[in-house]
């Protein structure tokens, strides 16, 4: 969903602009398209049209010519467009520079994580370093995997825990924590339970319990299915860890996750099986570059000294 941003004030006709509606207006007069821009910003065609009539109202003008299913930008939607793009790159700039004046002035940092973070070593890093640094605050959070560097870049917090597959930012800087791959979760009573590799396409004909979209995982079990030859049968896909072992336990399917999240519950009633053919992921912090604030240094040196594995590798995301 769109978060709600602070709204400015329009002078032309007394009407309430927000920030929100600039946004819309960028997006879709650079995809022409209201159902694409719907997904880009994580609502529904209608609010996009609701988001336009209304800017175009507030505005007094009409912003998108609208003929045979096709949209364009009238002349004043030409005139108004590089103002939108300048008043919501300053209103992104001024988030940024006003959380970074915030934490250096009392020590706090905002971290926003993935949910399964303390699944992984880095979890107990951060309550090291609380300890060894009681002067600062750490703020963490969980967030789904797709929105968390779009919360960094947006200045939303400054430093992201997350997953990468081969991911390529210029503007970014990661610790690279821990690698991680994927294992096949079966029943104990699986037939294929005791092997100690599985070759993907053996599960073929068994209905699949996957972590959905929103985790960033979904589409790289597609992509071993893929691989494999097979597309497998999807008769659940969410957000829930414990509830897809549950499911497996219950004999109601298999899942592929990564080893390190389905450790955590491993029994006598999950067998977690390596697979002979991968996807290499690594947990990472990241920040984006530049200059940072009090805490952030403090954290992110800590974090470089203190990391197991020989990974330390603060860099640009390749």
């Amino acid at each position: 969903m769109l978060q709600l941003i602070p709204m400015w004030n329009n002078l032309i006709g007394g009407e309430i602009l927000d920030i929100q509606k600039f946004q819309v207006l960028i997006d879709l007069a650079k995809t022409l398209n209201y159902t694409e821009t719907a997904e880009n910003l994580f609502t529904t065609q209608g609010n996009i049209s609701k988001q336009i009539l209304a800017l175009e109202k507030g505005l007094g003008v009409t912003l998108f010519k609208r003929a045979h299913r096709k949209i364009e930008l009238t002349a004043a939607g030409k005139l108004v467009l590089p103002y939108a793009q300048k008043i919501l790159k300053d209103y992104t700039e001024m988030t940024v520079d006003l959380a970074d004046f915030k934490a250096a002035e009392n020590l706090t940092l905002e971290i926003h994580t993935i949910p399964t973070m303390p699944s992984y070593q880095s979890f107990g890093l951060i309550s090291q370093f609380l300890q060894d640094h009681p002067e600062v605050q750490i703020k963490l959070k969980e967030e789904e995997s797709y929105n968390l560097l779009t919360s960094l870049k947006a200045g939303k917090c400054e430093i992201v825990f997350a997953r990468t597959f081969g991911f390529d930012d210029s503007d970014l800087e990661r610790i690279i924590m821990e690698d991680d791959k994927f294992v096949a979760v079966l029943p104990y009573s699986h037939p294929l339970a005791k092997q100690k590799q599985l070759d993907l396409s053996n599960l073929r004909t068994e209905n699949f319990l996957i972590l959905g979209p929103s985790t960033n995982l979904y589409e790289p079990v597609l992509k071993l299915c893929q691989q494999a030859n097979f597309q497998p049968k999807i008769t659940y896909q969410g957000t829930r860890v414990d509830l897809i072992m549950q499911m497996v336990q219950n004999n109601m399917g298999v899942s592929v996750m990564t080893a390190k999240t389905a450790k955590q519950f491993d029994n006598q009633t999950v067998a977690i099986v390596p697979l002979t053919a991968n996807i290499a992921n690594k947990l990472c912090f990241i920040r984006v570059k530049g200059q940072h604030s009090q805490a952030n240094k403090l954290f992110w040196e800590y974090i470089q000294n203190e990391s197991n594995g020989g990974q330390n590798d603060s860099r640009i995301i390749n």
